[in-house]
């Protein structure tokens, strides 16, 4: 549907002050601000179209009760505020309006890989480099969720670090909480070899959006193991790359930190707008 014809909608529904419009599927890029015309609009769909963008002028539709989103590539407002649901929407857009508005600098980490491997080490030590291995440290049950901020921009940036417990029970469970707009770190023991990067790149590639990954060896007692990187990035396109550690002796751990701050600080949803009063932290949510 061309800009034309969407103008001549909108004008013919102002005229009949109709209360339902439906524009889903009709190939939309754009929603012209024209729509505050409709005063009578209770409900618009706007579903299964190529919207990046609400105009923040929707919220002068003050009837308007009913708004679907759903299968838009929408950045503004970020999927963070649409889950929250219609209310959020709007106050995105009055904010917008108002220019009341922020810069999201907050993303998730999530760390995988198989038990034992030192994941949780490495989380904590991602939190606080000072942190010291426990001989006798508990290995993760379920899901657990630190932050780590760090200066950028003059700001702060919050990472959520999710660290999942590797035993196979859990494996299953993954795909309820592998999320797209994340970084992701794979940590493997290199003692074991038993670190299936096929399996682990396959789930976090078809669950994760393409969204990046990091193969963190860790040489426990220096034992080395090799990769066949080039054919996992063949294969793989969110892999970005594989970085040695030490986790017991901290070898490698100022690199480490360096390549998270790098690509979580990348992530094409950073730097979005945000309205200034949202207060939980979105993307532990998310």
């Amino acid at each position: 549907m061309t800009n034309e014809e969407l103008l001549q909608i909108i004008e013919q529904a102002a005229r009949d002050n109709l209360t339902k419009l439906d524009l889903s599927d009709k190939g939309l890029t754009t929603l012209p601000p024209e729509i505050v015309q409709l005063t009578n609009l209770r409900s618009l769909d706007l579903s299964s179209n190529q919207l990046s963008s609400l105009p923040p002028e929707i919220v002068q539709l003050t009837n308007l009760q009913t708004l679907y989103l759903s299968n838009n590539p929408l950045e503004s407002p970020p999927p963070e505020i649409i889950q929250n649901g219609f209310g959020a929407i709007l106050d995105f857009c009055r904010q917008q309006l108002e220019q009341k508005t922020d810069l999201l600098y907050e993303a998730k980490l999530i760390i995988v890989g198989e038990g034992g491997a030192g994941k949780t080490t490495l989380a904590k030590k991602i939190q606080n480099e000072n942190y010291k291995l426990q001989q006798d440290e508990s290995s993760t049950e379920g899901i657990d969720v630190i932050q780590w901020k760090f200066p950028f921009k003059g700001k702060e940036f919050q990472v959520n670090i999710w660290d999942f417990g590797g035993q196979e029970i859990y494996h299953a469970t993954h795909q309820f909480f592998l999320t797209k707009r994340s970084l992701y770190a794979l940590v493997a023991d290199t003692r074991k070899e038993d670190t299936d990067f096929y399996y682990w790149l396959n789930v976090v590639e078809l669950l994760s959006g393409n969204s990046p990954l990091l193969i963190v060896k860790n040489e426990k007692q220096e034992r080395k193991r090799d990769i066949n990187e080039r054919e996992l990035r063949r294969e793989f396109t969110n892999f970005k790359e594989t970085i040695t550690t030490n986790l017991t002796t901290d070898r490698g751990l100022p690199e480490i930190l360096n390549k998270i701050k790098h690509y979580i600080s990348n992530l094409p949803h950073i730097g979005t707008k945000l309205p200034k009063n949202v207060e939980e932290p979105l993307s532990a949510l998310n």
